[in-house]
């Protein structure tokens, strides 16, 4: 399972799905915004810059398999995106960057047929698309980043939770099946 490509196709797929102004799927890159060339053809750089555990969901339960076999936890983790439009003039780049506000606002939780790959096999059964509000001076330590380039107008959001399977087999366990219990009368 390859679960952060899944993610990607999935993103890809909504985006080109209702933005227009993007000419076909090859404009939707996960390219960093340093590997695009300012004046370039019309495109969206959908950057994964930031993969963090997600620590409130750490303490998951195993599951369990059938009556005697339990699946070890998923690795639950939250994925950072940074969305920059490129294009040859700045009114098609803010055309863009208000369509996919509107986009996420519309879809805010990638689930069903929004779900390409194996994300509905590995428990993935919805994803969060939440807007990650980042200060002026936050977005532009992450554009100080990218040498050489100058700062262009993105959006920034988290997909969370992402579960990503573990590969651990799984664990044989032995159920209580019979329980006994002998009463013994304490000296009276």
């Amino acid at each position: 399972m390859a679960i952060l490509l899944d993610i990607a196709d999935s993103l890809r797929h909504l985006i080109q799905k209702n933005i227009d102004d993007l000419p076909d799927e090859n404009s939707i890159v996960l390219d960093s915004p340093v590997d695009i060339e300012p004046n370039s053809n019309t495109r969206l750089s959908v950057f994964l810059y930031q993969v963090v555990e997600n620590s409130y969901l750490k303490n998951v339960e195993p599951e369990y398999v059938g009556r005697d076999r339990m699946q070890y936890p998923p690795l639950l983790v939250d994925l950072y995106y940074l969305f920059t439009p490129y294009a040859k003039n700045r009114e098609t780049e803010l055309i863009i960057i208000e369509k996919l506000l509107q986009v996420f606002h519309d879809n805010a939780v990638l689930k069903k047929e929004l779900l390409k790959g194996s994300l509905k096999r590995s428990g993935n059964d919805e994803i969060r698309i939440v807007p990650n509000n980042v200060s002026f001076e936050e977005i532009n330590k992450l554009w100080e980043r990218f040498p050489n380039k100058a700062f262009k107008l993105s959006v920034s959001c988290i997909l969370t939770p992402v579960r990503i399977p573990s590969e651990k087999p799984l664990a044989v366990i032995k159920r209580v099946i019979r329980k006994e219990i002998d009463i013994h009368e304490i000296g009276k």
